[in-house]
């Protein structure tokens, strides 16, 4: 059983500061709890109330007559000690303690944090927190958040954050269009990391099926070396994928400031990330674009790229990013030219980075499907990337069957797409949704991407 268990999985739940009040946090909480149908008991526990939310409300955790697995701490500061003891005496086997003030907020905050750690470490309680937002299971379905995520959508990504309202919003982004609404299996806020960290995490994640992609924002390593390891472990089956901050030593002390963490060495965090398989994104837009592009596609089998595009100068802005990032530009066999030659005129060049522009004289739909059909048969090229223009001019109404026939055509070359435009660009969007073929609004994110597939895929070969 991963120390993670007790705490995804419980079986029932209680609310230790639930609230009658709409909109506060112990009552949004338990209201995520009963709305996303959590199919075990759930109590809430305030000193007065004898109902909440159609729930028996209870006094105290020991008025409550059946066990409780898991328990959200919802309370001031100066009271999470008392019912963390009560955990204790009940049986609790874990604990999301939502409440702050801790580690992060001086000196008497982390005495009461070290109160805390000796309980846990003498109960063997399970504990995410203090500073914490949550977290949410889509498995069992247990949406445990202050953050109302009643739109949620299961997906293929295990994600967890060190800052709590940052996990909320990644996980808002997740469910976005922008996004492509890739959903996520678990979301959790690991706040103060008082006893579950991310090392904990990764294990968890590492050995659940229904995750392709492992994503953690995290401001500091707890334990550096075992997250090394245990990372590095499971990138050998499924990509881990870390944005870290803390760059600067101005950074680095925001960070501590922020969550009574200590940041590590930056230059050796790079260095044990690469050594370990671990991508590492710089920011956030980086961070997405890994998500989408590990949780959607294959690896490809090399670094060669080949490219189709309906804006020249946005090819040429590819291949200089393809470059510094270190993919090659492939190298399209006759054939292939020969297909590309026959929708252009006699003066424009077929070979990579194909400029497509002209061929849309040919007919919208035929220049997109010959067109990416052309590069991804190539038996020279790895992975393709195709430059569009959802404009009016170049739209055409069978979008979704032209993407979906280049997807399975060949399954084992990525297939990543740029779309620059405006409504026509909403429209293909919404009509490619399940696919899983990544979309970007630019160049350089889909290189990166590819890039630092390239890189894992070296990694992975490495341990064979």
């Amino acid at each position: 059983m991963s120390a993670f268990t007790p705490l995804l999985e419980p079986r029932s739940i209680a609310v230790v500061g639930a609230s009658t009040v709409e909109g506060k946090t112990g009552n949004v909480i338990l209201s995520n709890l009963i709305e996303n149908g959590f199919g075990g008991p759930v109590y809430p526990i305030h000193p007065t109330a004898s109902e909440i939310l159609g729930l028996r409300a209870y006094p105290t955790l020991s008025h409550v007559p059946g066990p409780v697995d898991l328990v959200f701490v919802v309370v001031p500061r100066e009271l999470v000690k008392e019912v963390m003891e009560q955990c204790e005496r009940k049986g609790v086997r874990a604990a999301c303690i939502v409440s702050a003030g801790f580690a992060e907020a001086g000196e008497e905050g982390a005495k009461a944090q070290a109160e805390l750690e000796a309980i846990i470490r003498r109960s063997g309680i399970r504990c995410i927190g203090p500073n914490t937002i949550g977290f949410v299971n889509a498995q069992t379905r247990v949406v445990g958040s202050f953050t109302p995520l009643r739109e949620w959508r299961a997906g293929p990504v295990a994600l967890a954050a060190q800052s709590g309202t940052f996990c909320g919003a990644l996980a808002d982004e997740l469910l976005a269009l922008e996004s492509q609404r890739l959903g996520f299996a678990l979301a959790v806020s690991l706040g103060n990391k008082i006893d579950l960290d991310e090392v904990d995490f990764v294990t968890y994640a590492g050995a659940n099926p229904a995750v392709r992609v492992v994503a953690l924002h995290l401001e500091s390593l707890r334990r550096p070396r075992a997250f090394l390891d245990e990372a590095g472990r499971v990138a050998r089956e499924k990509p881990v994928v870390v944005l870290k901050p803390g760059r600067s030593a101005t950074g680095a002390r925001a960070s501590a400031s922020h969550t009574g963490a200590l940041a590590a060495n930056d230059r050796l965090v790079d260095a044990g990330f690469r050594q370990f398989g671990i991508t590492r994104a710089y920011d956030l837009e980086e961070f997405l674009a890994y998500i989408k592009a590990f949780a959607y596609q294959p690896l490809a089998p090399g670094p060669r790229v080949g490219i189709v595009t309906w804006s020249g100068g946005n090819g040429v802005m590819a291949v200089d990013e393809m470059a510094e990032a270190g993919l090659e530009l492939a190298t399209f066999v006759p054939e292939t030219e020969r297909r590309l030659a026959a929708m252009l005129p006699a003066w424009q060049p077929a070979q990579n980075p194909a400029d497509l522009w002209m061929a849309l004289g040919s007919g919208n739909r035929r220049a997109h499907e010959e067109g990416i059909g052309a590069a991804l048969d190539d038996p020279g090229t790895d992975a393709v990337l195709a430059i569009l223009l959802p404009l009016p001019i170049t739209d055409f109404p069978e979008v979704r069957e032209v993407f979906a026939a280049a997807r399975a055509r060949h399954p084992e070359k990525p297939l990543f797409l740029t779309m620059i435009g405006g409504p026509v660009k909403r429209r293909w969007m919404t009509e490619l949704e399940g696919l899983e073929i990544p979309i970007f609004s630019g160049t350089r994110l889909p290189v990166l991407a590819l890039a630092a597939m390239e890189r894992y895929r070296r990694y992975r070969e490495r341990g064979r």
